[in-house]
């Protein structure tokens, strides 16, 4: 992993946080294969993103944060909450939350506006997206999509985000569509929005 850029190792270091509530500095060197420096300064980043709390020797989620994740009986999502890009509902299950470099999060309501969302934006720092089979949130960067099936989540076409390649391309023997990586889904987006 020691190719990771920084916003990618951000983004693995939340998806951690959120199934093993904390982790120590030493753990995310081990994993990460970089020093302690460059997994301070990922922490710095999340810290003043409000994302996670630096702890003695290693970090946990701010308490806003698990509750965005679903980790608290509090739901982040509410009625009010609405699409940066077109304006519709952000549901739970298909959002998509992006954060810039300044600490802002914009949500969208699915994948497919939060990859237009992010091609609008010059300063993105890292996205998250719910995983559509298990609801935790995974780094789009790494995710998998099924474009253009026939599920409907909300915008068309239909992009559905899911965890590995392996679940995607089941969804997709059962629902159709195309398994694509964020690149092959951001290029089919732009394609499809400039015709």
């Amino acid at each position: 992993m020691t190719d990771m850029i920084p916003s990618e190792r951000q983004a693995q270091i939340l998806d951690w946080l959120q199934v093993e509530n904390r982790l120590a500095i030493k753990q995310l060197v081990a994993r990460f294969g970089v020093s302690g420096m460059t997994i301070h300064r990922d922490l710095d980043k999340l810290a003043a993103e409000g994302l996670v709390e630096k702890v003695h020797g290693g970090a946990v989620l701010c308490v806003s944060e698990r509750q965005e994740m679903g980790q608290t009986a509090v739901s982040p999502l509410s009625s009010q909450s609405v699409c940066k890009l077109c304006g519709g509902t952000v549901n739970e299950r298909t959002q998509f939350m992006v954060m810039r470099q300044n600490g802002e999060k914009q949500l969208a309501c699915c994948p497919h506006c939060g990859i237009l969302l992010m091609k609008q934006l010059d300063d993105v720092s890292s996205a998250l997206t719910s995983d559509f089979l298990h609801g935790r949130r995974i780094n789009v960067f790494q995710a998998y999509f099924v474009m253009g099936s026939e599920v409907r989540t909300c915008c068309l076409p239909s992009t559905i985000c899911f965890a590995n390649q392996v679940e995607a391309e089941k969804f997709q023997r059962g629902f159709g569509g195309e398994v694509l990586d964020f690149t092959g889904a951001e290029a089919l987006l732009r394609h499809s929005h400039q015709a």
